[in-house]
């Protein structure tokens, strides 16, 4: 906890750093702040506890209920558009009580009691969770910075395009998550009882799950106007492509969470898929700097070759 709590304070202090330095970021501050909650509500759970002792049940209960309390809530406080600051306070506060509810369940349930920790301890730990910790960090530098780099060089109009696609692409990823929670425990378990047995699982549990997220993608990318007429309505018409073009992402995750996370991991290749992900990161973050800024130029010639007819 002492470890989180510190990532926590750096993130806080990120997030100001960012705010307070982008005015197109400081005129909706209030939305960030709130939003915060998340990562506070995220910290207090202990979801690796919960995994670790197979008690998928808890998580999958306090999961139901933040999502049922927010849904709820917004149905009932929700009237007009200057309430939109609800919408983030209660997501946040959902997710800080679903932290303190499992904190509590963590100490009825495995009987742990919470104390301080000694430097030894939290070094030792680090050490031990470091290429799993900078391997997730890197996943989510390529996965969210999109977004961000998105509202730096462009508006909120392509941005919001792009961002109603990707939350289309979120809810069917989504959907594996459970899956992968789920799954990590057991292979982890099967691997250190007998390898063969353990990759014999993971060949299974990679046929059946890339082929239903396939599936999904490829319904995805077919109805993608039908999609995005019935959820989003006619006037997100142009986000029609981008769904398109990111249909196939839920498969593709899903197989790299499969080799990456779920097997790799568990084979102690710990480093070397970290080394793979921040490769993939830096590539990422790079090539989408770099298509922005041509989008735009071509943009830019575009306007200017019409303008003169």
């Amino acid at each position: 906890m002492i470890i989180k709590t510190i990532l926590l304070i750096i993130s806080f202090v990120l997030l100001s750093l960012i705010v307070f330095s982008f005015e197109k970021f400081y005129q909706y501050r209030e939305v960030y702040y709130v939003t915060f909650g998340l990562v506070i509500g995220q910290v207090l759970f202990p979801v690796w506890l919960f995994q670790g002792m197979e008690r998928m049940k808890c998580i999958t209960y306090l999961n139901v209920g933040t999502k049922t309390f927010l849904t709820v809530g917004v149905f009932i406080f929700i009237n007009k558009q200057d309430d939109y600051l609800l919408v983030p306070s209660l997501t946040s506060i959902g997710y800080i009580i679903s932290g303190a509810i499992s904190l509590i369940l963590a100490k009825k349930q495995f009987g742990i009691n919470f104390k301080w920790q000694t430097f030894n301890t939290l070094k030792i730990q680090l050490v031990d969770g470091w290429y799993v910790f900078f391997s997730s960090l890197s996943i989510s530098l390529y996965t969210i910075s999109t977004t961000f780099i998105l509202g730096l060089f462009t508006n909120n109009i392509v941005v919001g395009y792009f961002a109603t696609a990707e939350k289309i692409v979120k809810a069917v990823r989504g959907l594996y998550g459970p899956i992968s929670q789920a799954i990590y425990p057991l292979i982890s378990k099967k691997i250190n009882e007998n390898k063969q047995i353990g990759l014999m699982f993971i060949r299974k549990v990679t046929f059946v799950i890339g082929s239903g997220m396939f599936i999904i993608s490829a319904i995805i990318f077919i109805f993608a106007e039908k999609i995005v007429g019935i959820l989003l309505g006619d006037q997100y018409h142009k986000s029609i492509i981008l769904l398109q073009i990111m249909a196939f992402l839920p498969f593709v995750i899903s197989l790299s969470n499969i080799f990456g996370i779920q097997t790799m991991i568990n084979l102690d290749y710990k480093k070397e898929f970290s080394i793979f992900v921040l490769i993939t990161a830096l590539f990422g973050v790079g090539l989408s700097i770099l298509l922005i800024q041509c989008m735009r130029r071509l943009a830019l010639l575009w306007l200017c070759y019409s303008s003169k007819f």
